[in-house]
């Protein structure tokens, strides 16, 4: 029993002396606070030859979303690092279902703030031909817009020429107002959208005006996109010569007279966008 107790005394010893050798022979991490390697977000420094490290407040990259990260606000395009990317599709809802939108989607833009819009190479111009025909004159109606049409920023673009007037037209034919309507499932009766005075005048065969015309009466779709058909007015006025009498060696007589009427073209599909 004596010799056990002697023996485990002994092994005890060795155990202590080996220890006791390995961590004087244990490398040091450090000597200066220069020696230790960097880390996102944490400050470095040697204490008692081992590189301890300090998590850095407001420092883009140590997984809190805090609300200065940097120097700049914190968000999703000032920090993806704690934030998450700015990417991926809008949402829309249709029926009880939530789904992808088809065009919006989240970007960072000038100002550094995640928003939804449109990726540039989605963008379709479209050109629709209407032909204005009252009986005095005759005229055409080009309007262009963007598919998808962004409602913030994007607007609805009328080149009006005159084709052809008749004899007894008097120039120029005045174009006094443009209107805008839309009809969507969201709407349970056409909106009024836009409406524009104007002061423009085709004054000879061939001339031209172009009209830009945003969407001025603050309608918002209620999704992030939707669909729906969009008719435009044109109200126009213009002097025309009408038969009064003839004179006693039968040349007839002319009195003039102001007509005001107006032009409303065919429904074309639009697909309206809400950004930012």
């Amino acid at each position: 029993m004596v010799k056990i107790r002697k023996n485990y005394a002994i092994l005890l010893s060795f155990v202590f002396i080996v220890l006791l050798a390995l961590s004087s022979c244990e490398k040091p991490q450090c000597k200066t606070s220069a020696d230790c390697s960097s880390r996102t977000c944490y400050l470095s420094k040697c204490e008692d030859k081992k590189c301890v490290y300090a998590l850095q407040r407001n420092c883009c990259g140590n997984g809190i979303n805090e609300s200065i990260e940097n120097g700049k606000p914190g968000n999703q395009c000032t920090c993806p690092q704690d934030y998450g990317k700015c990417e991926g599709k809008g949402k829309i809802k249709t029926g009880s279902r939530i789904e992808d939108a088809t065009y919006v989607q989240y970007f960072c833009n000038s100002d550094n703030q995640c928003v939804l819009g449109v990726d540039k190479k989605d963008i379709i111009p479209l050109n629709f031909l209407d032909t204005i025909n009252t009986g005095f004159f005759k005229a055409s109606s080009v309007v262009r817009y963007s598919k998808p049409f962004d409602i913030s920023k994007d607007s609805f673009e009328f080149t009006i020429k005159l084709d052809d007037f008749s004899k007894d037209l008097v120039l120029p034919v005045k174009l006094t107002n443009i209107k805008l309507l839309l009809s969507s499932e969201y709407a349970r009766a056409e909106l009024l959208i836009a409406d524009k005075e104007l002061d423009n005048v085709l004054s000879e065969i061939g001339k031209s005006v172009i009209l830009s015309v945003p969407l001025n009466l603050d309608y918002r779709p209620q999704q992030a996109e939707e669909i729906g058909s969009v008719r435009y007015i044109i109200d126009y006025s213009y002097i025309k010569r009408v038969p009064s009498g003839k004179t006693p060696d039968g040349i007839t007589l002319y009195k003039e007279e102001l007509v005001r009427d107006r032009f409303t073209a065919s429904s074309k599909q639009v697909f309206f966008v809400r950004s930012g």
